[in-house]
């Protein structure tokens, strides 16, 4: 091989090389499990949170519900086959500002 061939093997080596860093950087977070346990202190069940989607599951494991933030103050919830199942938190609230505030 010759130097010029070693120079390009060890440049694309560096570009691969920084393209899997870049990759991994920016792939998303795996989810963050938090244990949800009774007044009796027995498991009742987990949150998986995802950033703005939060998942719920039942002591068995099997998906009981999701809340969604939407980003503009309110967030959805959906039951376990997916049916919306209400909100909290109103834009009118917000254009209003009923919660405090100049008075």
């Amino acid at each position: 091989m010759s130097g010029r061939t070693i120079g390009n093997l060890i440049l694309m080596t560096l570009v691969c090389v920084i393209i899997f860093i870049t990759f991994m950087a920016i792939r998303p977070a795996p989810a963050g499990e938090t244990p949800i346990y009774g007044p009796d202190g027995k498991y009742q069940g987990s949150v998986f949170d995802y950033g703005k989607t939060q998942t719920y599951t039942d002591r068995s494991g099997h998906f009981t519900g999701s809340a969604i933030n939407q980003g503009n103050g309110t967030t959805s919830f959906y039951g376990p086959n997916g049916h919306f199942t209400g909100s909290v938190g109103s834009s009118i609230d917000r254009a209003f500002n009923f919660k405090g505030g100049r008075r």
